[in-house]
């Protein structure tokens, strides 16, 4: 397990663009959520939570790190809201259930996937989904690294994804692969935004409208785009 010290330190990684595409992830994502409440499993610094509440009436995020939580309270101040410290392999809820369960970017930081996957389903309600999103190894942008030279290969783990804590890097046949594994049955596979250059270069080259561009253009392509996403039962 990774130590909360370091879970508190990869959400002071964000930059704008991050927060752009957080959002705008899950603006996108939202037309897939069903029911009334929502647990986020994974908040980092909160920039999707608000469209989260912004949609159900009841919303539960957990996390490792108090520092993601401290800042999603700031940020989010509603009795509607419930925020709790925990490992997702140690949450225990109870008996309780949700609608829609969301684990954004969540599967290529933690030691076992498949455990995470399986408190999922342990969480989502009869009739319910299970959205997850990660980064894609066959990304336009890492393709372009190893023609470079720059990764060996597609899904290589290279400096940047080190420094926020991943531990793997999906590709879209690997990635239905690993839901499938857990039991779930994936209804619905999809993609966002195309990337070509490092998050620093496309934060100082592109301006609003050719970032939602790119992201329109990643959804049209998904097995290049830089995120992908199931929506599992």
């Amino acid at each position: 397990m990774t130590p909360e010290k370091d879970l508190d330190g990869y959400i002071k990684n964000y930059t704008p663009f991050n927060d752009w595409l957080i959002s705008r992830r899950y603006e996108y994502l939202a037309q897939f959520f069903v029911g009334s409440s929502c647990i986020e499993l994974g908040s980092a610094e909160g920039s999707g939570t608000p469209f989260l509440h912004d949609h159900f009436a009841e919303v539960t995020v957990v996390d490792g790190s108090r520092d993601a939580l401290d800042a999603v309270e700031r940020k989010i101040k509603s009795q509607r809201l419930t925020t709790v410290h925990s490992y997702f392999e140690d949450l225990d809820l109870g008996d309780k259930k949700f609608d829609t369960v969301v684990l954004a970017h969540i599967l290529e930081h933690v030691d076992d996937p498949k455990a995470v996957l399986s408190k999922a389903r342990e969480l989502v309600a009869d009739g319910g989904v299970i959205v997850v999103d990660v980064p894609n190894g066959d990304s336009l942008h890492r393709q372009v690294g190893v023609s470079m030279g720059l990764l060996d290969h597609n899904t290589e783990l290279n400096a940047a994804d080190l420094s926020i804590g991943h531990q793997r890097v999906y590709t879209p046949t690997s990635f239905q692969t690993e839901l499938e594994s857990a039991g779930l049955v994936v209804e619905r596979f999809g993609g966002m935004f195309i990337k070509v250059l490092s998050n620093a270069q496309t934060e100082q080259v592109f301006n609003d409208d050719q970032l939602e561009a790119l992201f329109t253009v990643g959804a049209q392509n998904p097995e290049i785009s830089a995120e992908i996403f199931a929506i599992c039962r």
